[in-house]
């Protein structure tokens, strides 16, 4: 949530139980299948949110053979939204999760797997880290704050990504 957030304003009212509903646009990404080798999508908290509509284009289809490599950064595991809608998409086989949790304490005591999580935030060493493990050359797509957004602009782009294979939101 953020202090002058567009959707934050309402994302705050809303409870666990809650039903939402949202669809497209993507934010004016033209997502068409097969496309893409593969998507790289790094999001920091609200920021998953156009990425989720681009995630189930690629996972309902069976014919789109795209790769997603999902980067979600949370403050901690209590605070991720759609915890189990993420678990299962990280079930598919082109599909790979990795947590970023800023506040969280210790990886050991999460009630899942973190092999593929991180504390702290994004840095050059992980992200060069996640961009070794694409198994394709990744299209990125980029969604936060402001300064996230900025922070991971510049770092793919000093990874090798040019502007051209980046869309942010």
């Amino acid at each position: 949530i953020y202090e002058h957030g567009l959707m934050s304003q309402y994302i705050t009212c809303w409870r666990e139980g809650d039903f939402v509903s949202w669809r497209g646009p993507f934010g004016g990404f033209p997502y068409k299948p097969k496309k893409f080798g593969e998507l790289l999508m790094l999001c920091s908290g609200t920021g998953l949110a156009p990425m989720i509509p681009i995630l189930t284009s690629v996972t309902d289809n069976e014919d789109d053979e795209t790769f997603v490599t999902l980067v979600v950064c949370f403050r901690t595991f209590k605070h991720i939204y759609m915890k189990n809608f993420l678990q299962e998409q990280a079930r598919f086989w082109n599909v790979r999760l990795f947590y970023v949790f800023s506040q969280e304490q210790s990886l050991e005591n999460l009630p899942m797997s973190y092999k593929n999580s991180k504390i702290g935030r994004i840095n050059s060493t992980f992200l060069e880290m996640v961009l070794g493990t694409c198994r394709r050359k990744p299209y990125t797509l980029i969604c936060g704050s402001v300064s996230f957004t900025d922070d991971m602009i510049h770092m793919v782009n000093e990874l090798g990504h040019n502007k051209d294979s980046i869309f942010s939101f």
